[in-house]
């Protein structure tokens, strides 16, 4: 089979197939054309752009299949964990719970949410996915285990009896912050996903704030469940620096994390919002017509009496 040809213009490069070959280019103006082959294109592009373009290519997917009652529930039951860790986070930011309260909290949290993101995550859409998400989809649940594995090590190793840290600041440990990253990336990864998936349904909206908390997670994530942010409490500060540090700490990292983290919950309810309302629709549609009928008979019968 012959490779496929392009026309195109000399000059600009614009693409001239379709027009008769006296006319000159609508771009530029010139009239020298030169023809392409699909080969000659694929090896300008370069190996890393093949890469690139077979793996995010939207080109040819299938389309979504019916995940509209899986979405209602595992939406929802995602969109309350992540409420409740706005909650928590905003009640140690300020000082309602302990800090010990706070983090056995998220170890219950941490047990059952990656179940939630399989839930969250259906196989079924991998063919209306480019590749590189299906990859995410089968990693990102191994690591949200990361964040179960990270509290069950502090609270096996890191509790020291003659300190006793659960209720205090939570000093540099490599192996917990390594596990927090791994976790956190694969946190950017699962609303990456979402994203992708909410631009596929028409939720431009619920895209939007998965973007966000994907960019957010990478960024103030990364100095909020990384970094032991209360360190500095320990580092022999006055009282004007310490209290600087912790007005700073509110407004310039916990005040944009926590809106973000409503995002995130926000575009889960909207993905379950969309499929029940979906559904509803559906429902109302069936049998329509037979109603209508009922109708115009009783109307039609109720004109003779």
């Amino acid at each position: 089979m012959a490779p496929e040809q392009r026309v195109e213009c000399r000059n600009c490069g614009y693409n001239l197939q379709g027009l008769i070959p006296s006319s000159k280019c609508p771009e530029c103006g010139d009239d020298q054309r030169t023809v392409r082959t699909d080969d000659v294109i694929d090896k300008e592009d370069g190996r890393m752009m093949r890469i690139i373009n077979s793996n995010l290519a939207v080109k040819g997917l299938a389309p979504l299949p019916d995940i509209r009652v899986r979405l209602k529930y595992w939406m929802n039951l995602g969109g309350v964990f992540v409420t409740i860790l706005f909650f928590l986070q905003l009640f140690v930011t300020l000082a309602l719970i302990p800090i010990g309260t706070y983090r056995l909290c998220l170890f219950g949290l941490s047990v059952f949410w990656p179940l939630i993101i399989i839930g969250m995550m259906p196989s079924k859409v991998d063919a209306s996915m480019p590749p590189m998400y299906k990859w995410i989809r089968i990693i990102a649940p191994y690591t949200q285990l990361c964040w179960v594995a990270g509290y069950v090590l502090w609270l096996m190793f890191h509790i020291p009896q003659d300190e006793y840290t659960l209720g205090g600041n939570l000093k540099y440990f490599e192996p917990l912050l390594m596990l927090h990253l791994i976790a956190g990336v694969g946190l950017a990864g699962v609303s990456f996903w979402l994203h992708d998936l909410a631009l596929r349904l028409d939720l431009t909206c619920a895209a939007k704030r998965c973007n966000a908390f994907t960019v957010a997670t990478l960024t103030l994530g990364a100095l909020v469940f990384v970094l032991p942010w209360k360190h500095f409490a320990a580092a022999n500060l006055t009282a004007e620096q310490g209290g600087f540090m912790w007005w700073a700490y509110i407004f310039a990292l916990m005040i944009p994390w926590l809106w973000c983290i409503s995002l995130f919950a926000r575009a889960l309810f909207e993905f379950a919002s969309d499929a029940e309302w979906s559904i509803r629709y559906d429902d109302n549609l069936e049998g329509r017509q037979e109603r209508i009928r009922e109708k115009i008979e009783e109307f039609e019968h109720s004109r003779w009496f």
